[in-house]
């Protein structure tokens, strides 16, 4: 199924008018800030400027939007997705690969293993590292680890050697998320993450405030995933902190996919096309990422086609 429409990365639209005449920002690019931020995207970092303080100012910064692809529904993003997944096998086979839980990537697993059954898909040399996982929790039946494992690890029939899994009950996690960092290294990176976006514009459990040059890490919750995450559980649960990759693993990933279904994202998914990259929305990250892409449907994209009529 093609999609309705996509963009390419690196439309633009201009935002604001004048020049940044910031005293506060030593910079090398003083008074150019596209230029600036076009040296960034070349080689890869994140501009090391305070953006808002320089639109305050009336700097004239380029919006850029991420490779985008929208489809009429939730069985056309995931069949996209999953397509994306293939793709990526079919080059290397024994890919590093990242899955999100939650119920956005239901579908995508469910068409991935009807492709394996079909002989269309082989599995059976890559390896799977963790996204995310709750800490602390008094009941862990539901937790990530468990919800892959029924939606996409067991019914793929991925070997627990293949399985790199965040070791939630260590006595230091701190050492947990380096050796977590230690195994993507050795495998010189992830080569397919696939990600949903939270309704605060979270990715994993990278929460907004938190630093675009982190590797995995521990993170204390905020108030709308702990409200929000309550959708993932049987019963009522007391969530307080989290273990994630970090936003620094994304710029390392050959390929991020940021999927995104439904009305109830539409929200977020407008204010992460119009900011400017920000770690008060991390999903705006998907704007600095030469190997991302978002892949939407119709109710999630509702706010955002506008902007290019």
């Amino acid at each position: 199924m093609a999609p309705v429409w996509g963009l390419t990365a690196g439309m633009e639209i201009r935002m604001m008018k004048g020049i940044c005449n910031c005293p506060n920002i030593p910079c090398t690019y003083r008074n150019n800030c596209a230029a600036c931020i076009a040296h960034s995207r070349e080689e890869g970092t994140l501009c090391n400027c305070m953006e808002e303080t320089a639109i305050k100012l009336g700097a004239e910064l380029p919006v850029s939007f991420p490779d985008t692809e929208i489809f009429p529904d939730n069985e056309g993003m995931s069949r996209r997705c999953a397509q994306l997944v293939k793709e990526c096998l079919v080059k290397k086979p024994d890919a590093l690969l990242c899955f999100p839980a939650g119920s956005t990537v239901i579908r995508t697993c469910e068409i991935l293993k009807e492709m394996q059954n079909k002989g269309e898909i082989d599995f059976s040399q890559a390896d799977f590292v963790a996204l995310d996982e709750w800490l602390d929790l008094e009941d862990e039946s539901e937790n990530c680890t468990n919800f892959l494992k029924k939606h996409l690890y067991n019914p793929l029939g991925i070997r627990p050697e293949k399985m790199h899994l965040f070791d939630i009950h260590a006595k230091d996690l701190g050492k947990e998320c380096a050796r977590i960092d230690e195994i993507i290294f050795q495998h010189g990176g992830i080569d397919l993450m696939l990600l949903g976006l939270g309704m605060n514009g979270h990715l994993g459990l990278n929460e907004p405030g938190g630093n675009f040059g982190d590797y995995a890490k521990v993170v204390e919750l905020s108030e709308t995933t702990m409200s929000v995450g309550q959708k993932y559980f049987s019963g009522p649960m007391k969530l307080s902190r989290g273990i994630t990759l970090g936003v620094h693993h994304m710029f390392e990933t050959k390929q991020v996919i940021l999927q995104v279904s439904g009305t109830a994202k539409k929200d977020i998914v407008e204010r992460m096309y119009k900011s400017r990259p920000t770690d008060e929305i991390p999903g705006t990250v998907l704007k600095l990422l030469p190997g991302g892409k978002v892949v939407l449907d119709e109710a999630a994209a509702e706010g955002i086609k506008n902007f290019f009529d």
